[in-house]
């Protein structure tokens, strides 16, 4: 480490405090701070979606999250490319993996996940075929009893 460098700690407790720390340009990577408004506003986006929101609600409660994390606008659909960020692109690499890394382990995980379209559908057509065999080998079932209790019961008589 250099002798004239140090590291320096800063604790954003919410959003409007960051304001403040614009002044600080010269202790900071320039654009950093603009830069992960950027990240925020990514990962946190302005929702007109009311159950994003509600889930978002209970999150700030849950985890003590700033409650006006919703207000760093929406990005530009030119800004969420990957190489727009430049501090924060290894660590938003590494969630987007995660993201695509993770499988739906519940019946209503599987319904509402939508990154694969065509491993969606195939899922679901491939339940509604097993159900449909399962319907109709119950009824072919029923149906050939009532057929042989019919046969065995129409020569008695």
């Amino acid at each position: 480490m250099e002798k004239n460098s140090y590291w320096v700690t800063i604790n954003f407790t919410n959003i409007k405090s960051w304001d403040r720390y614009f002044n600080l340009r010269p202790l900071l990577p320039c654009g950093l701070l603009k830069e992960t408004l950027q990240t925020l506003s990514l990962l946190f986006p302005q929702s007109a979606d009311k159950a994003a929101r509600v889930w978002l609600g209970k999150m700030q409660f849950a985890e003590q999250l700033d409650p006006s994390i919703l207000h760093c606008g929406s990005l530009a659909p030119g800004a969420r490319h990957i190489t727009a960020f430049r501090y924060w692109r290894d660590r938003l690499t590494m969630l987007k993996q995660a993201f695509d890394d993770a499988e739906p382990k519940t019946v209503g995980q599987w319904w509402h996940d939508r990154r694969r379209g065509v491993q969606w559908y195939t899922f679901w057509v491939a339940v509604l075929v097993l159900v449909l065999t399962v319907v109709f080998g119950l009824v072919q079932c029923i149906e050939g009893g009532l057929q042989v209790y019919a046969a065995f019961h129409g020569r008695r008589k």
